[in-house]
């Protein structure tokens, strides 16, 4: 096994289709190791399997999730929660108001299919919202509760 150098930054940006917190899209879990070794043993954080493919890991307070192809091992999604105080764009950041983010980046919008929050020709990110289904006038008041980077056409859902 190849030991981890990464250290997790609650403070990095945010970079849609390739990192967040100090991780890289595409990443191999197995050179992670010591980053998720021991997760809810001695560690806070967990590892919990999803479906049959996929598996995810959440770090600390929750404050970052990784999902991982266990058919390839690799991290395919990276998801930043309440905590995580780098931001996306330099200005948006989780726990901001829908509608703050929709001023300082034109290119967002809320898609009623996906029940996200994603950007016009930028692949590789959505926003995610506190509640399923909601009223679609009552989105710009709800805070954003988890920005995603992921890779495109992974396979796997956001």
């Amino acid at each position: 096994m190849i030991a981890s150098k990464v250290r997790l930054d609650l403070d990095a940006p945010i970079i849609p289709n390739q990192s967040l917190g100090g991780l890289i899209l595409g990443t191999p879990i197995s050179e992670l190791e010591d980053l998720v070794f021991g997760l809810g043993s001695w560690k806070d954080g967990t590892c919990t399997l999803i479906s049959p493919f996929e598996a995810r890991y959440s770090f600390g307070k929750g404050e970052i999730e990784a999902a991982v192809d266990v058919r390839n091992g690799r991290i395919f999604k990276l998801s930043a929660k309440i905590g995580y105080r780098g931001k996306l764009f330099a200005q948006i950041r989780v726990g901001i108001s829908v509608q703050q983010a929709l001023e300082l980046e034109p290119r967002l919008y809320y898609d009623e299919v996906e029940e996200l929050i994603l950007a016009a020709g930028l692949p590789g990110l959505s926003l995610d919202i506190p509640e399923i289904d909601p009223p679609i006038e009552t989105v710009p008041g709800m805070n954003i509760s988890g920005i995603s980077v992921f890779v495109e056409n992974s396979g796997n859902s956001r």
